[in-house]
């Protein structure tokens, strides 16, 4: 395969020193040559910066920004301005890649005439699975059935190969702290037509139980503005979908109060709407294929939720 087309891997980096060096190395050392490695550090207070700046010394295609602290969507932003190549792929400063990653998402793309092609990934160390590669071909309706069951074309940034043009204009919202890629790959799914997803396994997830995902604290809350505008839009621009919509709506708050629940938050007047949102739309979920393990468990932990607090508390 020619690696004529420009691949723009864009990584925001944050208090990354732990990890960093591993990332870059695993672009550096890419088949795929034709690469804009862009780095933008947010404000780090450790050594990410000074990390950054050496391997920008040693490699002509990384390019190295610094900023003050802006937070991870503002980051993506700016490294959407600073993109010049034909595809973009987003790279999180603590995970890293197979090496033939880029290359392998290239060639499904140009093959397949794919505006997005995603690939499957491990957490940590984790070897790959030597499977014989499998691609599934959807179109849009598709991907928005998938995405809405979340199924395989899920939230995540990672593991999909954009086309530049796909882009234009769009924006990370700065203003939602969880749930911000998830809305943006649902922006970018309205505007497809064509994706392309691969079994194999190229990306490294590293796995942090201490992160954002695995606590609660209160910013989570912004996932419920995130699946209310994704609700909206299904309900204007794929009503077909929106009984679907609504049931992933409930289940995205149902696994939202549970963390609550489970890491102490007291009742408040955020608990109250996602309580709300699940008693409005829990038919929904199971309609939609949802056990009646999890359908029961959702309206009892909606309706009790102090007293479920208070079990869980008491079963640790």
């Amino acid at each position: 395969m020619g690696q004529h087309h420009l691949v723009s891997v864009l990584i925001p980096v944050y208090n990354a020193e732990n990890y960093l060096s591993h990332c870059l190395k695993s672009i550096i050392t890419q088949n795929y040559n034709n690469l804009q490695i862009v780095l933008i550090d947010d404000g780090s207070k450790d050594l990410s910066l000074s990390i950054c700046q050496k391997y920008a010394k040693t490699d002509k295609r990384i390019e190295v920004y610094h900023q003050k602290n802006q937070g991870v969507a503002a980051t993506r932003n700016n490294l959407l301005k600073k993109a010049k190549g034909d595809y973009v792929l987003f790279v999180d400063s603590d995970d890293w890649t197979e090496t033939n990653m880029i290359e392998q998402l290239v060639s499904l793309a140009l093959s397949n005439d794919a505006e997005i092609v995603m690939c499957d990934r491990v957490i940590n160390d984790t070897t790959p699975s030597e499977l014989e590669q499998k691609v599934v071909k959807l179109n849009q309706e598709h991907a928005i059935n998938d995405f809405l069951h979340h199924d395989y074309f899920v939230g995540s940034l990672w593991n999909k190969l954009f086309k530049t043009s796909l882009l234009h204009n769009l924006r990370f919202r700065q203003n939602i702290s969880y749930g911000e890629d998830a809305l943006f790959c649902w922006e970018v799914l309205k505007r497809t037509k064509s994706i392309v997803i691969t079994n194999k396994q190229l990306y490294h997830y590293r796995m942090n139980y201490s992160s954002l995902s695995h606590s609660y604290n209160g910013h989570q809350f912004s996932a419920y503005h995130v699946w209310k505008q994704i609700v909206e839009d299904v309900s204007i621009l794929f009503p077909k979908f929106l009984s679907l919509a609504q049931a992933q709506f409930c289940n995205q708050m149902t696994v939202i109060l549970y963390d609550a629940a489970r890491n102490g938050y007291k009742m408040d007047a955020k608990i109250k709407i996602i309580c709300q949102i699940i008693l409005q739309h829990k038919y929904q979920m199971k309609i939609n294929g949802c056990s009646a393990k999890k359908y029961l468990f959702a309206s009892l932990l909606c309706k009790h939720y102090t007293l479920v607090q208070k079990t869980i508390r008491f079963l640790k």
